[in-house]
């Protein structure tokens, strides 16, 4: 299941224009953010993840204020990509959703509409993440800190000759911590959960017990945990795939 990212952001006194509610800037921005589902803030989102597969060029997200006030959201599209084993967003103007803010009452449902507007025709995979940001109230007066939520829903667009994910692990120790390295040589992405690694003595170093990330086509992920369980020779890396459970050994390097 497709589960999207939430993120909690803190706005002062003096942040009203804090960047991350702003039209960001060319350069990337990382992905961050607890992954919880959505049912857990004030916005009920579905569905929590769209794959589109090319003529198909359109889809809806259905969002509900679940709370009790006034909500109002800002909603973008970036592409999505990943470098240095990292994700990160960027600006685009091959996908939008309409309308760019909402202002939602208690209990009803507000329809988004994500459309791919470019007339590129899609090859391989398209990634992209669909940002809504919830909107502090500028009206609440006298609060010193407001908690806003974000929610990072992933779109997919492939065309009919995408490969599917093609995982290929390496692992290395650098002092305390022990970097695990995914690399997808196929041109869709995998989505990786419940992500583990256990040594040659049975030791086990859970990295994500949930949603671990995604490796898009033909990128790497990388992860890197401070760890004090000894993680030398072959090892045995567990998790669960878009197509299952998977068990690969890998010699740590």
């Amino acid at each position: 299941m497709h589960l999207p990212a939430i993120m909690f952001v803190s706005w002062g006194k003096n942040t009203m224009r804090h960047p991350s509610f702003a039209i960001l800037p060319a350069t990337v921005m990382a992905l961050a953010g607890t992954i919880a589902t959505a049912e857990a803030a004030s916005i009920h989102v579905r569905p929590i993840g769209i794959e589109l597969q090319a003529p198909a060029a359109a889809s809806v997200l259905t969002l509900t204020n679940k709370g009790r006030e006034l909500i109002t959201a800002q909603v973008r599209v970036f592409r999505w990509k990943q470098a240095g084993g990292r994700d990160v967003l960027e600006p685009t103007r091959d996908v939008v959703a309409s309308p760019p803010i909402l202002r939602m009452r208690p209990g009803r449902e507000n329809v988004v509409r994500v459309v791919r507007v470019t007339k590129r025709p899609v090859k391989g995979e398209e990634s992209y993440r669909l940002i809504i940001d919830q909107i502090p109230d500028s009206k609440r007066k006298g609060v010193g800190v407001v908690f806003a939520m974000r929610y990072s829903i992933p779109v997919f667009f492939h065309d009919r000759a995408a490969t599917p994910p093609r995982v290929t692990w390496k692992a290395a120790r650098k002092g305390r911590t022990f970097v695990l390295t995914a690399s997808n040589a196929g041109t869709r992405h995998e989505r990786i959960s419940k992500l583990k690694v256990v040594n040659g003595r049975g030791k086990s170093l859970v990295i994500s017990k949930g949603l671990a990330g995604y490796v898009l086509g033909k990128s790497t992920r990388v992860w890197r945990v401070r760890t004090r369980v000894p993680m030398t020779g072959v090892i045995t890396i567990k998790g669960q795939g878009i197509n299952g459970p998977f068990s690969k050994k890998v010699r740590v390097r």
